[in-house]
């Protein structure tokens, strides 16, 4: 899973701005389903029609899942907060801020789909046998198929609806993927990516790194031998080898200003070579080659670039009839008590069932109700 995938609600209070919001409510269904801890805390009806982001439907049940984990968020650094008080300068006060926060991570998931859909990007196969094995792991980990299932009664929502928010973090894995592979369909031409990695200084080299006491005297050696080979990439992969180092081949990097080896490597051509002796004062020395960049590894960054512009240009429509009705601070305080009456409950049964049996199951009931909820 990359790094940087869409970020899942930190708990950092920021003020999170609402993109091209427009408020409205002809067409939005209110929906009709009553099932679920979601439906019972806030009475909106799981099916219902809660925002419409970049062509996608966020329903009622998606929307109050992710305003209930950024309430779980508040509330872990700040038990007793005031959903009343003001959390930024500007007045937002903090239920405006998890109303917000919630559209925010409805966003991402939306605009996954929908760019996915455009470009005609399915799930791909290993993307589905990971899925089913993640699954397994979650019944693995609480001891069966009820218990998992238990756990997600206690967050309120559906399987379904928690398989397809799942889904969205695979599914914008295999959009990167597929981006970021010469020959695909969404692979961005070579003009565009060149241009892009000239725009932020981009370079491409070979690098050998050299330590120890005599990493001066090898550096100039190997300069002059590499110098003097005629397939550069071949003799690389040679020196690499004598050194005991792995051959990364061409490492592609941005000019970072008023640093040794980076000034060393900018003012090279294309195809120079240097050695930069100590350039940090450590005893380690470098032979390098400039290359032309990896395009591949631009593209990499290059979809960052795109994804950034995708959620910026999203557009969120919101039902107003049903979002503005809202009161956090009364749904999250209901939400809670309904975990709890639910969690008793399943305690209760598990007790029965150990009465009845006349064995222990040790104490399963009570360390479920304590485990942490299936990562989202």
């Amino acid at each position: 899973m990359r790094s940087n995938w869409i970020r899942f609600l930190a708990g950092v209070l920021v003020s999170v701005a609402l993109v091209g919001a427009f408020a409205v409510t002809g067409g939005m269904k209110g929906g009709r389903s009553t099932n679920g801890l979601l439906y019972q805390a806030s009475g909106l009806h799981p099916d219902g029609e809660m925002l419409a982001i970049s062509g996608q439907t966020v329903t009622c049940e998606e929307y109050l899942f992710w305003l209930g984990m950024v309430c779980d968020n508040v509330t872990a650094s700040m038990p007793d907060v005031d959903w009343s008080a003001a959390v930024t300068g500007d007045g937002m006060t903090f239920a405006e801020y998890a109303k917000t926060d919630a559209v925010e991570a409805a966003k991402q998931h939306a605009v996954v789909r929908a760019w996915a859909q455009q470009a005609g990007v399915a799930l791909s196969d290993a993307s589905t046998l990971e899925l089913d094995a993640q699954r397994q792991q979650y019944v693995a980990y609480y001891g069966s198929e009820e218990a998992y299932l238990q756990q997600l009664a206690l967050m309120g929502i559906s399987e379904e609806a928690y398989d397809r928010i799942l889904e969205d973090q695979y599914l914008y894995r295999d959009l990167y993927q597929a981006f970021c592979t010469p020959g695909s369909s969404l692979y961005a031409d070579e003009a565009t990516l060149t241009d892009y990695a000239a725009q932020l200084g981009y370079m491409g080299a070979y690098v050998l790194k050299l330590t120890g006491d005599n990493a001066e005297t090898m550096a100039n050696d190997l300069l002059e031998r590499w110098q003097a080979a005629e397939d550069k990439e071949k003799e690389y992969a040679l020196i690499c080898e004598e050194l005991q180092q792995t051959a990364d081949g061409i490492v592609t990097l941005t000019a970072v200003e008023d640093d040794a080896l980076s000034d060393a490597m900018s003012a090279l051509e294309i195809g120079g070579m240097t050695a930069v002796i100590d350039p940090y004062g450590e005893g380690t020395s470098f032979v390098v080659l400039r290359t032309e960049p990896d395009l591949s590894a631009v593209a990499e960054t290059y979809f960052d670039v795109l994804w950034n512009q995708k959620m910026e240009e999203a557009t969120v429509v919101t039902n107003s009839k049903l979002y503005d009705g809202v009161d956090v601070g009364a749904f999250y305080e209901k939400l809670i008590q309904l975990r709890q009456d639910m969690m008793a409950e399943m305690d209760g049964g598990a007790q029965t069932d150990d009465d009845q049996t006349g064995g222990s199951q040790s104490d399963s009931a009570d360390s479920e109700a304590d485990d942490p909820q299936p990562a989202a």
